[in-house]
């Protein structure tokens, strides 16, 4: 059985490897948080599982988690005062433009197009409807040259 070979990185990327965001954030608490919560948005987090992803402090989950739920990135569902447990609101605007993020930062290191595909399936799956006429017509005798009518026939507008 033949292994795989792949190509080595650069030492200049290969330092951020490890970053959440590829260093973009620095390694904050926050942003490795945020990094995990955007790598799985289906999961539901405690904050003795996130510790453990983390290795950070517990003040420190704390005050990440706080500051998420605050922006509106997660929603804190309480089975009990001492047990929170942790939901991504996958409806956030802010999750979406961080998933766009995360793969724009492998587009710029791999080039491997993930964003561009994401940003397509959000537009078709979100946004046509909104930003597409439901029709159009006109007619080929109609010709309007910056907002002066020339030519007969008629003109259809988006509706």
């Amino acid at each position: 059985m033949t292994g795989t070979v792949y190509p080595e990185l650069p030492a200049e990327v290969a330092q951020f490897l490890e970053k959440p965001f590829g260093g973009l954030f620095g390694k904050t608490v926050l942003a490795q948080v945020v990094e995990e919560v955007v790598a799985d948005p289906s999961a539901l987090y405690t904050p003795k599982y996130l510790k453990e992803l983390t290795g950070a402090s517990a003040p420190r989950l704390r005050e990440a988690l706080a500051t998420l739920v605050s922006l509106g990135l997660l929603h804190r569902n309480e089975i009990d005062r001492q047990h929170p447990v942790f939901s991504v609101n996958t409806g956030s605007k802010v999750f979406v433009a961080l998933s766009f993020l995360a793969y724009a930062v492998l587009d710029d290191r791999d080039g491997s197009g993930c964003m561009d595909q994401a940003v397509c399936e959000y537009y078709q799956t979100t946004l046509r409807e909104e930003c597409e006429p439901f029709a159009l017509a006109s007619t080929a005798d109609t010709e309007y040259v910056a907002g002066k009518k020339t030519g007969t026939g008629c003109y259809g507008a988006a509706v």
